[in-house]
């Protein structure tokens, strides 16, 4: 789990087992830098693992979700948007991204009413059901 009051030496720790492990097809492993920028702009209380991404088959981005653990025990699957999967910046993508990660800006003219946003919250279900 990634705490958002979390030490940056613990953070790294526990950041870099983030999103492995998910054999879906089309899903991908997200890096620990782009796992890194959304933890560092979590709202308190949240927590993030098992990230995945998806690349849109309609529009030049990549769609990345993780399972988000609110103060309450809630559990969402945020959808976020990247441009560079690689390590661009991450945005807002749907109500659940910009209730964990709420100091994360909107890239405009997106829509995440796609089927490439569905399977990344898909992939991010499978990582965390198989304990990755």
């Amino acid at each position: 789990m990634i705490r958002a009051a979390a030490p940056c030496a613990a953070l790294l720790l526990l950041l870099t087992g983030c999103g492995s492990g998910s054999k879906s097809a089309g899903c991908k492993d997200v890096p620990l830098g782009m796992n890194n920028e959304v933890s560092s702009s979590l709202a308190t209380g949240f927590s993030v693992d098992d990230f995945q991404a998806v690349k849109s088959e309609d529009q030049d981005v990549w769609f990345v979700s993780a399972k988000a653990t609110g103060p309450s025990g809630q559990v969402t699957y945020p959808t976020w948007i990247t441009k560079d999967v690689g390590g661009g910046p991450v945005y807002i993508g749907d109500n659940d991204s910009h209730n964990v990660t709420p100091g994360l800006a909107k890239l405009s003219n997106v829509s995440t009413e796609e089927d490439a946003a569905a399977k990344a919250r898909d992939c991010a279900r499978d990582a965390a059901e198989s304990g990755s």
